[in-house]
């Protein structure tokens, strides 16, 4: 009788085959088909070794924070004997030419749904047993005419969604067993039967995709892949024209003429036809307005009041509230401003009237502030050196106003004897 070993029993048989070391907390560790799993997922996790044991054979990474996989990593961390590698939802945008040196028993690897725009074509040389790779949701723009991947034992090739817009012929020259193939979800428009014909196992193809261009080229390639037996969902579903066919398209088909009283009614009059009544409604100002104008014509109508109204409002606030000259605008004056302007201008009238004494005092008319007594007459003649000049007694001038029962008129205080110059 064969004896069967519970889960718990192999669970503990594969715990001590790796030894005594535990699984971090980062992850979690189990059994899937008999192999040893440790899923790290959503962790953060920005390196390969996070301290699982060496003994893991599913390696999940899905889903953290990884950008480069530097060469010799998994060899360094004893990462021997992993099968199935996860590395999707990464950052990953640069891998070592020798990252994945040491996975000698690496089946499936998983690089989708990161930063890929290119790797060497023999990135995989380390990996003799790798028979599915899948490279979906990356950046390979533009393909060079030359082999993307070259590997004796790869089976299945996943590009789906790369942003690739044409397939070199040289392509898939060096992938001698591929038997699955997704280009699916690109941006190409056209294919070539060139890039096929080196995938002699082929047996699977996956072209779905919104753009191509369902001419005749295409429709041929559509024709050499069901020749092949390559099991393929068909896109382009017109049937492509026979020579017949074409021949008789290219044929312009003459019309005959047609007699209008056979196809139309114009011979008996219409009688007792009726005209629909239209109801017409009175429409209100606003309605009338809204229907012969425009959003626009109305915003341009209401901007051209709006500065009316603005420039006859400042017009007459300028007249009510300012004076304004030609340069200067003068605001209205305050009882307190008048009387001091007016104060200022009596000084100056005095001012005026005590300076034009000093400088001309033979006039006619006396100023009404002067006080000074009478002075002799200042005219010529001058005294001359040498001739005997008879001068008559100098005549008083009269330059002050003088009344008979008056005296003079006494001098005015200091502080307003002053001269402005």
């Amino acid at each position: 009788m064969e004896l069967k070993y519970p889960a718990i029993v192999l669970v503990l048989i594969a715990l001590d085959c790796v030894g005594s070391q535990l699984c971090p907390k980062k992850c979690d560790c189990d059994m899937y088909n008999g192999l040893n799993r440790a899923t790290c997922e959503d962790q953060n996790i920005i390196g390969v070794e996070v301290g699982v044991p060496n003994g893991v054979q599913i390696y999940s990474l899905s889903h953290n924070v990884i950008s480069e996989l530097e060469n010799f990593r998994f060899k360094e961390a004893g990462y021997l004997s992993i099968q199935v590698l996860n590395l999707s939802y990464n950052l990953i945008f640069w891998i070592g030419l020798h990252a994945f040196s040491g996975l000698e028993k690496l089946v499936h690897l998983d690089l989708s749904n990161n930063r890929l725009r290119y790797i060497p074509s023999d990135l995989f040389w380390d990996t003799p047993r790798l028979t599915t790779l899948d490279l979906s949701s990356n950046i390979f723009e533009a393909l060079k005419n030359e082999p993307f991947i070259m590997h004796s034992e790869l089976q299945v090739l996943n590009l789906n969604n790369c942003r690739i817009k044409s397939l070199p012929d040289r392509l898939f020259t060096r992938l001698p067993n591929l038997k699955k193939l997704d280009i699916s979800e690109n941006y190409m428009i056209t294919l070539n039967t060139k890039v096929l014909v080196p995938l002699r196992k082929l047996e699977r193809i996956e072209l779905r995709n919104d753009y191509w261009k369902c001419d005749s080229d295409f429709i041929d390639v559509e024709s050499w892949i069901a020749s092949k037996s390559i099991s393929y969902q068909k896109q382009c579903n017109k049937k492509a024209l026979k020579m017949s066919e074409k021949m008789i398209s290219i044929v312009s088909v003459e019309k005959e003429d047609v007699d209008v009283n056979d196809v139309w009614n114009i011979t008996t009059p219409a009688k007792n036809i009726t005209v629909p009544v239209i109801e017409t409604t009175t429409l209100t100002p606003f309605e009338k307005f809204d229907k012969e104008f425009s959003s626009m014509q109305a915003f341009i109508i209401g901007l051209e009041l709006g500065l009316a109204i603005g420039v006859v409002g400042t017009y007459i606030w300028l007249r009510k509230f300012c004076h304004c000259g030609q340069l200067n605008c003068i605001r209205p004056q305050t009882g307190r401003q008048r009387r001091r302007a007016q104060r200022v201008r009596d000084n100056d009238m005095r001012t005026n009237l005590l300076w034009s004494n000093v400088i001309s005092p033979d006039l006619d008319t006396p100023p009404s502030y002067r006080r000074h007594p009478s002075l002799p007459d200042r005219s010529p003649p001058f005294p001359t050196y040498g001739v005997p000049v008879v001068r008559e007694a100098a005549a008083l001038q009269v330059d002050a106003i003088r009344l008979p029962d008056r005296g003079e008129t006494p001098p005015p205080p200091y502080h307003e004897c002053r001269i402005n110059i």
